[in-house]
């Protein structure tokens, strides 16, 4: 390397290594990838201590140096988590020069969304819609949630600008759509409004946060690990604020959104498949994901889906997540690595949004600080347990793919390309 090469080496490290926090992976991930990158590009050592929102990197050569790169609420797109999954593969090469990383890296973070404004709220619609559909296959339930999910889309839309509003978003559209709920009920709408509340605040449920939290925990890294767990008991509890916040004004007890069944239009068991469709298409408009994406994300969350149904028939509730999880994390590195797709994040978070049950956390809690403090107690457990059963089912998954199905492909590879030179001779 020449004499301007090792600092400018470490730069891009730190600026790819931020980005790539925040696509959500998990940190011993992305530690080894730019490790990988900096011996490919002549370091003797790379030495990476990553945490959410901060990434300090050493390189080792000549002389030793240090960088440090930190940047909080960074978020990106699923087309901006493609983008970025390409340019760290296409970094390994040592052909590649860490000034026209620094440079894309640059463009893909000023890029603009694919989609216009209304398709990226049609996006958020369809997710609640789906969602909806999974809680409760019922007309009056999708209705509700495509009215309060275009509410919320409508209000990400003005904070998009960022900002304080922004940061109050989660407190701010709970505190609209429970109080335009509590209204609704209060002018004589059927009861059971929280599955409707909850399907159209699935944006902001933090269900992947903790369970990467608790992957990282599991990994040792520990204070990522907590300051993710941190932040998403946290987001939990911003919610439960403006949940709790819109009973207070209105003045009706947030138990009237979760009173007993009522006669509802039934829609058939066809109905969840068809919500795990909707909320499939609603997340790649939302998210801007490329339409190349889409059916790779459809075939995790459908196989999701089955794999959690599965274990729900088979082991009971607490396990379905961690069958599910079992099942999607494989695929999702076979889609990403063997067979062309997008990275392994852009398929495997939606699906883990359907796993994680965050929805009974912030029901639990709205209890737990309610009147009916017990079954809130019971919820928010519940909601621990499943999502720690998610990710030790994700960290079995990402094992059997490395011991397995990595070494067969492996394998096949090779013995492919030595059949090419045999006919060649």
């Amino acid at each position: 390397m020449g004499a301007s090469a090792p600092q400018e080496l470490l730069h891009f490290l730190c600026r790819l290594g931020h980005v790539l926090l925040a696509t959500g992976e998990a940190v011993s991930v992305i530690e080894a990838t730019l490790q990988r990158i900096g011996r490919a590009h002549g370091a003797r050592a790379v030495s990476v201590v990553a945490f959410p929102t901060a990434l300090f990197v050493k390189l080792e050569g000549e002389e030793s140096q240090i960088d440090f790169a930190g940047e909080e609420g960074l978020v990106l797109r699923f087309d901006q988590m493609e983008a970025t999954a390409t340019l760290a593969l296409a970094a390994e090469s040592p052909a590649f020069a860490p000034a026209d990383g620094l440079a894309r890296i640059a463009q893909i973070l000023a890029q603009p969304p694919r989609l216009g404004a209304l398709w990226i709220v049609a996006g958020h619609v369809l997710m609640a819609v789906g969602i909806a559909l999974l809680l409760q296959p019922a007309l009056r339930v999708a209705v509700g949630a495509l009215v309060l999910g275009l509410v919320v889309g409508v209000l990400k839309l003005l904070a998009r600008s960022g900002g304080m509003l922004n940061t109050l978003l989660p407190t701010i559209a709970a505190f609209v759509v429970t109080a335009l709920a509590l209204e609704a009920t209060r002018h004589g709408l059927p009861p059971n409004s929280m599955r409707v509340l909850i399907a159209s605040l699935v944006t902001f449920l933090p269900g992947g946060i903790l369970a990467v939290a608790t992957m990282d925990l599991a990994y040792g890294d520990v204070v990522s690990g907590a300051s993710r767990l941190v932040t998403g008991v946290a987001q939990l509890l911003f919610l439960v604020l403006g949940i709790m916040a819109a009973a207070s004004v209105v003045g009706m007890p947030t138990a009237k959104l979760s009173g007993p069944e009522v006669a509802a239009i039934p829609l058939g068991e066809w109905a969840r498949a068809a919500g795990v469709l909707l909320f499939g298409i609603g997340v790649a408009l939302h998210y801007s994901a490329r339409l190349r994406t889409l059916p790779w994300v459809l075939a995790v969350l459908v196989v999701g889906a089955a794999g959690q149904s599965a274990g729900e028939a088979a082991f009971g509730g607490y396990l379905s997540g961690f069958i599910g999880a079992l099942m999607i994390t494989p695929l999702a590195y076979l889609i990403q690595y063997r067979l062309g797709g997008p990275p392994a994040m852009v398929t495997f978070l939606p699906a883990l949004w359907l796993l994680v049950p965050s929805s009974i956390g912030v029901i639990g809690l709205t209890e737990l600080f309610g009147e009916d403090r017990l079954a809130g107690l019971n919820d928010f457990v519940t909601t621990l347990f499943t999502i720690v059963a998610t990710a030790i089912g994700s960290l079995i998954g990402t094992w059997i793919y490395s011991a397995f199905f990595d070494p067969i492909f492996r394998r096949a590879g090779s013995m492919a390309e030595s059949m090419r030179r045999r006919l060649r001779r």
